[in-house]
């Protein structure tokens, strides 16, 4: 599980960089570039940016250590079954850092930009901090919904 977990990891920390530079390499090649990096827009750019970017770059550097810190350091077989509740909670690990890393930046820069505290990036960040510090919430609600109904 640990590996796939790091697999898994590491594409996601691909995924925020990568989607991170395509979205601002339009405005860097356009013909305006100086005003890009205007003193105004500098707080905002750094927020936006380079939060997702250095948060992919971390992602995939330490992706061995975040594996093994989400399964305890149990090492599987190589032929051993992996439970759902594995993937449940490796999955739910991973948006909660998606989540987290993506709306950071957007909450600083409404701070900055306007002065204003943007209270739904600010929930969306306090729900991925709770999916990635829950201690398995997720997986368990996972397993009562399903065997609702069942007889085990």
């Amino acid at each position: 599980m640990k590996p796939f977990s790091i697999l898994l990891i590491r594409l996601l920390g691909l995924y925020l960089f990568l989607k991170t530079l395509f979205s601002v390499l339009p405005a860097l090649l356009g013909p305006n570039v100086g005003e890009f990096w205007s003193a105004e827009l500098l707080p905002v750019l750094i927020s936006t940016v380079a939060v997702p970017m250095v948060g992919g770059v971390l992602l995939w550097c330490f992706a061995g250590r975040l594996a093994e810190r989400l399964h305890g350091g149990v090492e599987a077989d190589a032929g051993a079954r992996i439970a759902d509740e594995d993937l449940v909670r490796a999955g739910t690990f991973l948006i909660g850092v998606y989540l987290v890393v993506r709306h950071v930046g957007m909450l600083v820069a409404a701070y900055t930009g306007a002065g204003a505290v943007a209270y739904d990036a600010l929930v969306v960040v306090v729900l991925g901090l709770g999916m990635m510090l829950g201690n398995g919430g997720i997986a368990v609600l996972y397993r009562r919904i399903k065997y609702l109904g069942v007889d085990r």
